[in-house]
């Protein structure tokens, strides 16, 4: 069967990064709690938000998952009702732990090229997206908030949909930020469900 030029895979989705805060540090014993835990709040929100899981091309990665999402999937609802729908996935699942064993997440989101690979999904797209769900300032976001859910948005989603008012986010409850990783370094936007806009970073914006 003859390989499709990668030119010809190449599509324009909305993506998704997620990854649980401190798996590496929770005893091993614990993992496979988490990693449960992790794929039944997505599954909860996702439903919640009247998104269509099951078609998500999702990669694994233990305490996390990139998602490239389907061309069917409502943008806003994916930028707005998702996080908070997941926001309430986290509160129900967290209700009766103590804060030791609570699942707290790190959300990215982003439109952006990408492909299937032989290893999982490649393209411009997942880097920016995995990039932003690492970043040390959305990391530090979700400890100093002591929260459940910390979300950053990249700059095309910024531009395309909070900004020509797609959703009812506004600018007051973002706090815009420069992620900086090696030769990656982009402009993004956290959010925090249920929190006031985070204080700026001692780096600056």
């Amino acid at each position: 069967m003859r390989r499709m030029p990668y030119q010809e895979v190449v599509v324009r989705r909305l993506l998704l990064s997620v990854d649980a805060r401190r798996y590496g540090a929770a005893p091993a014993r614990r993992h496979p709690e988490i990693q449960g835990g992790l794929l039944k709040v997505l599954d909860e929100a996702a439903r919640e938000s009247g998104l269509t899981r099951s078609e998500w091309n999702r990669q694994p990665a233990g305490d996390g998952e990139l998602a490239v999402l389907p061309p069917g999937e409502s943008e806003p609802r994916v930028v707005e009702r998702f996080p908070q729908e997941l926001r309430n996935a986290l509160r129900r699942h967290n209700r009766d732990l103590n804060d030791a064993a609570r699942l707290r997440l790190r959300l990215a989101v982003h439109f952006g090229a990408a492909a299937p690979g032989p290893n999982g999904n490649t393209g411009p797209g997942p880097v920016t997206v995995s990039r932003l769900c690492d970043s040390e300032q959305l990391k530090q976001a979700l400890v100093a908030a002591n929260a459940d859910l910390a979300v950053i948005i990249s700059r095309q989603i910024y531009d395309d949909v909070i900004r020509q008012e797609f959703t009812l986010l506004t600018p007051a409850e973002l706090r815009q930020v420069t992620v900086r990783n090696k030769e990656f370094a982009e402009d993004a936007w956290i959010w925090i469900p249920g929190h006031a806009a985070p204080p700026p970073s001692p780096e600056g914006p």
